[in-house]
């Protein structure tokens, strides 16, 4: 039986359906200030969160609040540019319900980008980190199979973490990766939390990604995660910390960004994407 939720999704997938005639197998979640990407699209097909029926609407600065679909580096994509975020009041089951959508749309890889805080020395503002894995301490979001039972599962494929490298290479990009802590917000960590966190093993730290990443590899699709260091954490660095300094790091930043991102997906084997 089809639950009232479902019909959301059901009613999203069908408005998106008349506006886009060919069905993505790669989708993209554009986090702060890294919607520039989809600048690069070609023929590119705009929707507006507000849009489309039941689809959550982001209220923070730098998150455009479009579905985009087109071509990039040879792939058809749709992408996410914006997101809503835990912080802003929503439950977790709005928060990844735009990732519920792409599933239904036909999407089978997800890659997923964040701006992060640098906890490890070694990352400066800048770095793209390849996201290894990541720590929930949100404390919401479990995998669950069939049974009902909750185990743990390998969210970030490690062959597409492989790939992510060889187009590191081919763009002359530094690779590297790196445990990703997710943070419920909306207040940025204090220098305590941060040296906690060093001590538990997270690289970078940020309020998103984890919510989409699981409940994409809760539905079956295959994940890759970016995390791009916007600032050093509290305590590594004598500037305050400001989504002003976060916005501004990302766009001086960008022009790396894509072309590592666009290598990335130009590599994607069709076989495993369906696309």
């Amino acid at each position: 039986m089809t639950s009232y939720a479902d019909e959301h999704v059901l009613e999203a997938v069908a408005f998106l359906k008349q506006q886009i005639s060919v069905a993505p197998a790669v989708g993209i979640v554009m986090g702060s200030g890294l919607g520039g990407l989809v600048e690069e699209m070609e023929h590119p097909i705009r929707i507006r969160y507000a849009d489309i029926p039941h689809f959550p609407v982001s209220s923070v600065k730098g998150h455009a609040g479009e579905v985009v679909a087109g071509c990039l580096s040879g792939k058809h994509i749709l992408a996410l540019s914006g997101r809503v975020h835990y912080y802003e009041g929503h439950p977790l089951k709005t928060v990844v319900f735009p990732i519920t959508v792409l599933a239904s749309f036909g999407v089978r890889t997800l890659i997923v980008t964040n701006a992060a805080g640098g906890i490890n020395k070694n990352f400066l503002p800048g770095d793209i980190i390849v996201i290894a894995d990541h720590m929930d301490l949100m404390r919401k979001i479990p995998l669950i199979i069939s049974a009902g039972r909750r185990r743990s599962k390998e969210i970030y494929d490690p062959k597409y973490r492989d790939l992510a490298a060889c187009a590191a290479a081919e763009v002359g990009v530094t690779f590297k990766t790196g445990v990703y802590a997710a943070l419920s917000g909306p207040s940025y960590e204090t220098p305590a939390e941060i040296r906690a966190l060093q001590t538990m093993g997270a690289d970078m730290v940020g309020m998103s990604t984890v919510p989409e990443a699981t409940e994409a590899r809760r539905l079956g699709m295959k994940v890759l995660g970016f995390s791009f260091i916007t600032n050093q954490a509290a305590g590594l660095s004598q500037n305050p910390l400001s989504h002003q300094e976060v916005i501004e790091t990302s766009a001086h930043h960008l022009p790396t960004a894509k072309k590592f991102i666009k290598q990335v997906i130009k590599n994607l084997d069709p076989a495993t994407t369906g696309g």
